[in-house]
């Protein structure tokens, strides 16, 4: 259906036109033939038999001359027909009441009659050319004085004939009549696209373009049609269109959309995203494809625009992680000496001078080494992205027991316990980073915790696709409104007098998991613990 389009309407005009020219030469010359060496009965009435056969060469013969040198006869070419057909059927029905119905134009009648019906191109000018032919038959029947063919044989023949043509007429309607709607809404679709679609045939010359070709490149269809869509294709863009192997539709070079750039005829390009598809003819050959491109000029400006912040985004996010990275590094050794010096001091001083001395050494004592904590923490977080995941099966029971060890002060000055009631799995991951997020959930969870025993349960569940890793204390929770804040490096829920830290810890742990396609939530309620949820990809 869809190669039909390629036709435009002149065109299809120009051949019904050469066709019909040709059909009714054959009509002049085959009535003019009968009329002069027919075999032509006497008929009654004052008209004679060669004169009937004369009158239908002559009307075959008129309308050859206005098909071929009258423009209005021209476009009217259908009339036409419909005028000979009339003519001949009704010069048929009075050579019947003409011979009394004489065998021989008795069914020649019928054939004429009937094979005529399958000229009309619609069925409202076919009912009206078969009522009036059976008006006229039927009025032929009542005047005639004899009828020399057999009665019941003729009118059963045309009562036959008759309703087969009606039956296969309508079918052949109804027929058409879909395929009119489906192809009058194929049309509206290629023509009023805002889409440009082509018809490209075996060789990749295009058969089809539609109009909207105009507004997207500034051609008329007709510059393009017969031509191959390399000429239009941008010259770095060419070996796109090559690498596609368009004769095999499941092709996995065609599977996805291809982005190339069309050259206008300004001498502009245009991006495109162009789908192919394969036809498959009627004889199995798939020698046809269908292309669908769409104009993607403004998504593409806006994609280079986002690739070109995401570099500078990556491009400072490196600068700052060096910067967090040398800084902390760099810092780590001056403050050692401050931190060093103020214990000196206290150690020398403490209780020599007055109280107020006392508590500013104090002071000065507890910023140092919450700075130097700070420092550690940044560092950590600023080589987790510069730090290489190194992928191998780790036991998370052990990982576990280094973890109990390393922790062993906190959980001996809090009285904590910490329980894991199942054997955990091994699993895919860095071990290194792995055991840091360990370490700091528990530590959380053993830290931010008022009871007299804080108790820390490490589980673990195997999915089909991830590891789940949940890590649930008792300590005093979490509002909802701020579970998703937790995560936000140096966010802070409480005061350092209340509890101590950075606010880097869950942004450690979110970021290595992050590096590994993994996520962490949690799930808790303000004075009833926490639930942190770690998912690993297996």
């Amino acid at each position: 259906m869809l190669k039909r389009l390629n036709l435009s309407l002149s065109k299809l005009i120009d051949h019904e036109l050469r066709t019909a020219q040709l059909l009714f030469f054959f009509l002049a010359v085959g009535f003019t033939a009968f009329t002069i060496f027919g075999d032509n009965l006497p008929v009654k009435g004052p008209l004679r038999h060669e004169w009937l056969n004369g009158i239908d060469a002559a009307v075959a013969t008129l309308i050859l001359l206005g098909l071929l040198f009258y423009k209005p006869i021209q476009i009217r070419y259908q009339k036409c027909a419909y005028v000979f057909m009339y003519t001949m059927n009704m010069v048929n029905i009075f050579l019947l009441y003409g011979t009394s119905f004489h065998i021989q134009y008795a069914y020649q009648f019928i054939v004429a009659y009937t094979i005529s019906g399958w000229f009309f191109r619609d069925k409202r000018n076919w009912l009206i050319h078969t009522a009036v032919m059976n008006v006229l038959l039927l009025l032929v029947i009542i005047v005639a004085e004899k009828n020399t063919a057999s009665s019941f044989d003729f009118y059963a023949t045309y009562i036959v004939a008759s309703f087969a043509q009606a039956v296969l007429i309508h079918f052949r309607f109804s027929i058409e009549e879909k395929l009119s709607i489906s192809e009058k809404m194929y049309r509206l679709l290629a023509e009023n696209s805002f889409d440009l679609i082509c018809i490209h045939n075996a060789d990749g010359s295009l058969e089809f373009i539609s109009p909207s070709i105009k507004r997207l490149l500034g051609y008329d269809p007709a510059e393009l049609v017969g031509r191959k869509p390399y000429e239009i294709i941008h010259p770095d863009d060419r070996e796109i269109i090559r690498s596609l192997n368009l004769s095999e539709p499941n092709h996995p070079s065609i599977q996805h959309p291809s982005q190339y750039r069309l050259q206008h005829k300004n001498g502009s390009s245009v991006w495109v995203e162009t789908i192919f598809i394969a036809l498959e003819e009627t004889d199995g050959i798939k020698s046809t494809v269908l292309s669908q491109s769409r104009d993607i000029r403004r998504s593409k400006a806006i994609q280079l625009q986002l690739e070109e912040r995401t570099k500078e985004l990556e491009r400072s996010n490196a600068d700052l992680e060096t910067f967090a990275f040398v800084s902390s590094h760099d810092m780590q050794e001056p403050l050692r000496m401050i931190s060093n010096y103020m214990q000196l001091l206290k150690k020398r001083y403490e209780g020599k001078l007055d109280a107020q001395a006392d508590e500013y050494i104090e002071y000065a004592n507890k910023g140092a080494s919450n700075l130097q904590q700070l420092l550690r923490d940044l560092l950590s977080y600023s080589r987790i992205t510069r730090t290489q995941i190194k992928g191998e099966l780790v036991d998370l029971n052990q990982v576990l027991a280094d973890v109990l060890k390393n922790l062993e002060i906190p959980i001996q000055e809090k009285n904590a316990k910490i329980v894991c009631p199942n054997s955990l799995p091994q699993i895919n991951t860095d071990r290194n980073l792995i055991m840091l997020v360990l370490q700091n959930l528990i530590l959380n969870g053993v830290k931010y915790n008022r009871l007299e025993q804080p108790v820390v349960t490490v589980s673990a569940l195997v999915h089909a696709h991830a590891y789940e890793i949940i890590i649930a204390d008792n300590g005093i929770g979490i509002r909802r409104e701020h579970q998703q804040r937790i995560f936000e490096p140096f966010h802070r829920l409480h005061t350092k007098t209340e509890f101590s830290g950075t606010g880097l810890g869950l942004s450690i742990c979110k970021k290595i998991l992050e590096r590994q396609g993994g996520s962490i939530s949690v799930e808790s309620e303000e004075g009833k613990g926490a639930n942190f949820k770690v998912l690993l990809p297996v």
